[in-house]
């Protein structure tokens, strides 16, 4: 589903409750971050109010990421951060939106963090999809454009769209759906403008 993704032009991102270390073990063993990549986490907030970030492959504590580091072509650098993290770069939000680009996994996340992130990611433009499995993803899934629900219980009532096979392979359904009804009605729209030049020339 990942890998059609990717193909599709559609950038992919983790957002857990969960430890974010185990998001970024699953993210790597299911590709979202792709093999042999540094990944630099934002695990917390020091005393001066500034974030610590570490090399999650040693530890260390490593330099604070820079859009120079992120946007190189040899660049093969991926970011993950906590919801508390992220609250924290919220504060500089033009920095933040430009961060949330290379960030791949969200995690420790609150449903108010959820909200917060997809949240961003529309007032920036960007047209956003949201599948969530439970009660605490109810408020990121009505504020995407698109929420899908992996779930018949809570997650369902709120979301426009639910999977019956309770699978990922419905956020790609959707996505051929919604691409094959817009390339449907750019040809009718070109076919009832050619038909009404013919019609006006004879």
């Amino acid at each position: 589903v990942l890998k059609e993704l990717e193909e599709g032009d559609v950038r992919s991102a983790m957002i857990t409750g969960d430890n974010v270390l185990t998001g970024i073990n699953i993210a790597q063993e299911c590709n979202l971050i792709p093999v042999g990549w540094r990944v630099l986490l934002g695990s917390s907030i020091n005393s001066e109010g500034g974030i610590i970030w570490i090399d999650s492959a040693t530890d260390e504590v490593a330099k604070a990421p820079t859009l120079d580091m992120l946007d190189g072509p040899a660049s093969h650098v991926a970011l993950a951060v906590t919801g508390e993290t992220w609250s924290k770069l919220l504060e500089t939000p033009e920095f933040a939106v430009q961060l949330s680009e290379h960030i791949r996994v969200y995690g420790r996340c609150t449903p108010n963090d959820k909200v917060s992130i997809v949240s961003t990611f529309v007032k920036e433009g960007n047209i956003t999809l949201m599948c969530g499995d439970g009660g605490n993803d109810c408020g990121a899934l009505k504020t995407a454009h698109v929420g899908i629900a992996l779930s018949r219980a809570e997650a369902s009532v709120v979301s426009p769209f639910t999977s019956l096979d309770l699978s990922l392979t419905a956020v790609t359904d959707v996505l051929k759906e919604g691409r094959c009804a817009l390339a449907s009605a750019f040809s009718s729209y070109k076919y009832m403008i050619v038909y009404g030049q013919v019609e006006t020339i004879r």
